[in-house]
């Protein structure tokens, strides 16, 4: 199992390939190749949240957390005791 910072390095890296596949599809996209508008529009969404699990888990135990990734926000509902 990996540490959190070695993940936070894995998604860095994952990030810089699909920048790469991005200026790719611009290209193609740039010449009028409607499968790669599509592409690209998909690498966009992808790279944003590849940079959102980067900055989670490269801070994941000094900053709060939000509840966007994580369970963090997540509450165990209050027990009744009259209706048991």
């Amino acid at each position: 199992m990996s540490k959190l910072a070695e993940l936070s390095e894995a998604y860095r890296e994952a990030a810089v390939r699909l920048r790469l596949a991005m200026e790719d599809r611009q290209v193609r996209a740039e010449a009028g190749d409607a499968v790669a508008r599509r592409e690209l529009a998909l690498l966009r969404q992808m790279l944003g949240e590849m940079r959102d699990l980067r900055q989670l888990t490269e801070g994941y135990y000094t900053r709060p957390r939000d509840g966007h990734y994580t369970t963090s926000t997540l509450h165990a509902p209050r027990v009744d005791a009259t209706k048991r």
